[in-house]
């Protein structure tokens, strides 16, 4: 498709961008993400300079657990397509360390819905590529009616221009904020400044959108998708605006405020401490009763924690650890199976995101594409394995092998470097058992 007034989509864009559904979109992927790095106080609503704002971060660890899910260690991929292309995948994933890119990738795509990888050609020939991670905070997307293609991505950035007015001897410096973007088309890309387009519109050579998405939560009828930290967020800030409250409450209890009646010409109060209170006739004071319901708050709060997690499908016990004593590994299991189905429902997409990431790492490269790829995720987040119980029954029958498990705790190791451990470690418990029956025979 030739793009043959370009402008016509810069204008649709900048408008989608800049109105009052996608603008609160990118503020709320900003309030995520403030609350996931600890910057809440701001958001508590304060009546009065008596309050002191009480803020507790329940976004971080559950998002941090949501996120780390995947990428937690390097990942062994099994390549299908051409053995050129599957050569230099090969060796450009394990030069960049791509499991460590993938867990930024999937913490901010949990934070704001959408990540966007960015993947070109470093312009001093330095490395074959270059990839760059961009949140759903950072850009608006205008999708075609299929809500599955990229008709513009508009990529958005907040600076600070410093502007030199004045004269030479007596120079003004002043600094004014102002919104740059640039907008990417399939055969242009414009940069925009305050809404309006500088300068001519750049060719896009490569004729394509070389931005890959990773999305936390599929959203059916748009492009863009959902966060689940929102309603992790809006509960945190609910609990954080509650917190506070009580304890301003507790403090004007614990003060015993006096309220002053039956002023009206603005007669003077004279305080003394430890003695008494004057006022003016007709004037009456007395204790504020307050009732803080303490056990309510903490009740309410309490629920709040509670709905935060079970929300979240992240279960408490797996953030906390188990506080009530001993639990039974069918009963953990139980209590883990909300986050084993958001393990399962991830790595299931997520293993499409990286077969499309590969592709365009190879189409920038001009390499042909591969047809599948096979990631192994680890699955070992869950407390206990129900398989390690019948592991010996298993190997006796054949259907597991000790190489089988050797390879599973260490997935980087190939099997004959992990036959080779195991027939180590039988003939050192080989050594170790004939020590202890010589040491029998001879007591």
């Amino acid at each position: 498709m030739i793009d043959t007034i370009p402008n016509s989509i810069v204008v649709e864009a900048n408008a989608y961008s800049f109105g009052n559904d996608e603008k609160k979109r990118r503020e709320g992927a900003l309030r995520n993400k403030d609350f996931y790095y600890g910057r809440q106080e701001q958001y508590i609503n304060l009546v009065n300079e008596d309050m002191d704002p009480i803020a507790v971060n329940l976004t971080n660890p559950v998002m941090t657990k949501r996120s780390s899910l995947l990428y937690t260690r390097p990942l062994v991929r099994e390549f299908d397509g051409p053995s050129s292309s599957v050569s230099l995948l090969e060796d450009i994933y394990s030069n960049m360390q791509i499991d460590d890119i993938l867990h930024q990738v999937d913490l901010s795509a949990e934070l704001t819905g959408t990540a966007m990888v960015y993947v070109g050609v470093p312009e001093d020939d330095s490395y074959p590529i270059e990839l760059r991670v961009y949140d759903a905070a950072d850009f608006s997307v205008v999708s075609e009616d299929d809500n599955k293609t990229i008709q513009a991505l508009q990529l958005i950035k907040i600076n600070d221009l410093v502007q030199s007015t004045g004269t030479a001897r007596a120079p003004i410096v002043s600094v004014k904020r102002v919104i740059d973007s640039e907008v990417w088309t399939d055969n242009y890309i414009h940069r925009v400044r305050d809404g309006i387009v500088q300068g001519g519109a750049q060719r896009n050579e490569l004729e394509y959108i070389p931005f890959v998405p990773f999305k936390a939560q599929e959203v059916i009828t748009q492009y863009l998708g959902h966060s689940p930290s929102n309603s992790v967020r809006q509960m945190n800030q609910s609990y954080n605006q509650t917190a506070t409250n009580l304890g301003y409450m507790l403090k004007m209890q614990a003060a015993t405020p006096v309220v002053l009646n039956g002023f009206s010409n603005g007669e003077a109060v004279s305080i003394h401490p430890g003695t008494a209170i004057s006022l003016p006739v007709g004037a009456s004071a007395g204790a504020l009763q307050l009732n803080p319901k303490i056990e309510e708050s903490l009740k309410f709060l309490a629920y709040l924690e509670d709905k935060l997690y079970e929300t979240s499908s992240i279960p408490k016990i797996s953030v906390l650890g188990n506080s009530s004593g001993s639990t039974s590994g069918v009963e953990l299991l139980i209590k883990w199976a909300p986050i084993k189905g958001v393990f399962t429902e991830k790595s299931n997409r997520y293993q499409t995101y990286e077969l499309n990431l590969a592709n365009m790492i190879l189409k920038r490269l001009n390499m042909e594409p591969i047809d599948n790829i096979i990631v192994h995720y680890p699955e070992d987040y869950l407390p206990v394995d129900p398989t390690r119980e019948i592991l010996g029954e298993d190997i006796k029958l054949g259907i597991r092998t000790p190489i089988d498990e050797v390879l599973k705790l260490n997935p980087n190791m190939t099997e004959a470097d992990a036959e080779a451990e195991v027939r180590a470690n039988l003939e050192f418990n080989k050594t170790l058992t004939g020590t202890e029956v010589k040491q029998n025979k001879e007591d």
